[in-house]
């Protein structure tokens, strides 16, 4: 682990533990959005599925770096508290707002321009979570996709779309279950 990270060390070895059950990220995940958002300086960083919190520390932890903040959109209300607690355990919660609800209707109400995106919640859904957030991200903002080699099946429009837009320049990077990072050019 990283000597960033070393005060969040403790929750985030122990939230691995139940990282199939939450289906979270891998630990090189986490550390790979970490540094993305360090690098661009990111202020405002949109995540699409919290579950218990675990990539949401990660991101948090890099924007306390940057003293930048986090919206993260979370579904079911019960591991949406769970997070939060999480990151009350860290002591992150005050630059984190979680959002509770479909994100299908909660991307529209943020009225933030953000630097980066990640998309971690229904596959088939990415497209669509996509065109509702992009006018929002600003030109040389990156899109961050998870899961995009062992459920590429479930996202092929998603895919397609971010392959073939003149307003994306996109790269797959095999990292755990895949990304694929996206740059908006335009």
């Amino acid at each position: 682990m990283s000597k960033f990270c070393v005060k969040y060390e403790q929750t985030l070895k122990r939230l691995e533990k139940t990282a199939k059950q939450y289906t979270n990220i891998a630990p090189e995940n986490g550390q790979f959005l970490y540094i993305l958002i360090r690098s661009i300086q990111a202020q405002n960083v949109l995540e699409v599925g919290t579950s218990n919190g675990y990539s949401a520390i990660w991101l948090a932890a890099a924007l306390k770096e940057t003293k930048g903040r986090l919206i993260t959109l979370e579904f079911d209300p019960i591991r949406a508290e769970e997070a939060h607690a999480h990151l009350v355990e860290v002591g992150l919660e005050e630059i984190v707002e979680i959002r509770v609800g479909n994100a299908l209707d909660e991307i529209h109400k943020c009225d933030t321009t953000f630097d980066l995106v990640f998309l971690d919640a229904e596959k088939d859904e990415y497209l669509r979570y996509l065109e509702l957030v992009l006018p929002n991200i600003r030109k040389g903002g990156l899109v961050v996709a998870d899961d995009t080699v062992t459920m590429r099946d479930e996202m092929l429009d998603y895919v397609d779309f971010v392959f073939n837009t003149p307003l994306l320049n996109s790269v797959d990077i095999p990292l755990d279950d895949g990304i694929i990072l996206s740059y908006k050019t335009d």
